[in-house]
């Protein structure tokens, strides 16, 4: 018989983690063959990093107890908080084993925190020229602080899990809409967590523009009940919400349009709370283009399992299934 790969991808935030294991078949079919979510109790995750090792680590086995994971899989983990910056940006082309040295060197004009804090990473969207004619590359920055990043293998090490990569868990979602996009469009992406608000601009299937916004102190409290007891959330919270949806938005639309003479076409939403389609019904009819909430990956999709809410889980175990 031939070996079956599989690999686990799991998200975290403060109140919540998820995860799902792709399998690939004899037959070489990509199948979800387990998923399963945990809620975590409140202090567990604090300014993005674990807190409460043991709580966080007994979440964990509960969570690949109740959805059966194996634990051999190899295993990608997302994040997404005030602890990774993303930036758009453009550096000289170079060949491809000194592209590295040169990213590392240059890459504090564009981070606003020491670089030797991070561990960064890249990914290439294009070639382009700089302002004098010479060839260059657009990359998407991805930096991660250092503190979370090892409080996070020694949590899922102490939970004798295999983590073999750590991703951003928002451009995991943007590769889930990117793959479903036309080939020619110019469209937003929209993702509402409860620690940071994202942004990204997709023109023919190539990342154009991204921004990651802390959410600001006028909204935090409003944005934080949202997601940990959305039954709780008056009117008057719930518009603190949109405003801070319709504001981030609308400026990042414009700035977008300004920088590159190109118009976003429609804008794509996701948040993980529960009041999703309400930000969205109210987010919609506050801006000049078409909203909508997407559903990825419904090829997925089976009886027991619905893809809606494990797109980042899918695109993030579907790197370990590549690696």
């Amino acid at each position: 018989m031939a070996k079956v790969n599989s690999a686990v991808g799991i998200e975290y935030n403060s109140y919540e983690i998820k995860a799902v294991e792709l399998t690939k078949t004899a037959e070489g079919k990509i199948e979800v063959t387990s998923s399963a979510s945990t809620r975590l109790q409140e202090g567990v995750i604090s300014e993005g990093i674990i807190a409460d090792s043991s709580l966080f680590t007994a979440a964990l086995g509960d969570l690949f107890e109740q959805g059966d994971f194996k634990k051999d899989s190899p295993i990608v983990v997302g994040v997404n908080n005030e602890n990774v910056i993303m930036r758009y940006a453009t550096f000289p082309k170079v060949p491809q084993d000194k592209l590295r040295s040169v990213v590392t060197m240059q890459a504090q004009d564009f981070i606003p925190v020491p670089v030797s804090e991070l561990g960064l990473d890249f990914v290439v969207v294009d070639e382009t020229t700089d302002d004098d004619d010479q060839p260059a590359l657009n990359m998407i920055l991805v930096g991660a602080r250092n503190t979370m990043l090892t409080n996070l293998l020694q949590n899922f090490e102490a939970a004798k899990c295999e983590v073999v990569d750590i991703d951003s868990s928002f451009l995991a979602w943007c590769r889930a809409a990117i793959d479903e996009a036309p080939e020619t469009s110019t469209f937003a992406y929209l993702s509402l967590t409860d620690d940071v608000l994202n942004f990204v601009a997709i023109v023919d299937k190539d990342i154009k523009m991204v921004r990651s916004i802390n959410i600001p102190d006028r909204a935090l409290i409003e944005v934080k009940k949202a997601f940990h007891s959305p039954e709780e959330l008056t009117s008057l919270e719930m518009e603190t919400v949109i405003e801070l949806l319709q504001s981030e938005l609308t400026s990042s639309m414009n700035y977008f349009q300004m920088q590159t003479n190109m118009i976003i076409e429609s804008v794509l939403f996701t948040t993980a709370s529960a009041l999703e389609g309400e930000l969205a019904t109210q987010l919609a009819e506050r801006i000049y283009v078409p909203l909508t909430v997407p559903s990825f990956y419904e090829n997925y999709a089976n009886a027991s399992f619905s893809p809606k809410e494990y797109a980042g889980c899918i695109s993030l175990a579907q790197i370990g299934l590549e690696a």
